[in-house]
């Protein structure tokens, strides 16, 4: 018998073979960059529409959609692309804006029914 033994096609070698280099891993991104470029777009996004005077235009409610998809559709090109966690946390980031549009103008709502706004027409 031959006191060689066979390698277990299971289990990856536990050195390199000479001669072949091993890539390092690629990086997935990080839900925190995904979340600060997402409010980054939606921020600059929303001043930008407002300074080209898109609230001007008929359609003006049309053109504060455009933020939020270029999110969704940056960030399924993200996923796509294999940086997953980024895509997830721009992902996340806009649930996160929803949440926060959504509180305020709970908020709003709130102060103006307690403050004598609307029930005093």
């Amino acid at each position: 018998m031959s006191d060689e033994r066979i390698p277990d096609p299971y289990r990856p070698p536990l050195t390199n073979e000479p001669g072949i280099e091993q890539q390092p891993p690629r990086s997935e991104g990080s839900l925190a960059a995904g979340i600060a470029l997402t409010w980054a777009v939606m921020v600059l996004g929303e001043i930008m529409l407002g300074g080209l005077g898109v609230s001007a235009s008929p359609f003006f409610l049309w053109g504060w959609f455009i933020p939020p998809v270029v999110v969704v559709i940056w960030a399924i090109t993200l996923i796509n692309r294999g940086v997953r966690r980024t895509g997830k946390g721009m992902l996340l980031g806009l649930a996160s804006v929803v949440a926060v549009l959504l509180l305020l103008v709970a908020a709003c709502f709130g102060l103006v029914m307690m403050g004598g706004g609307l029930h005093n027409l």
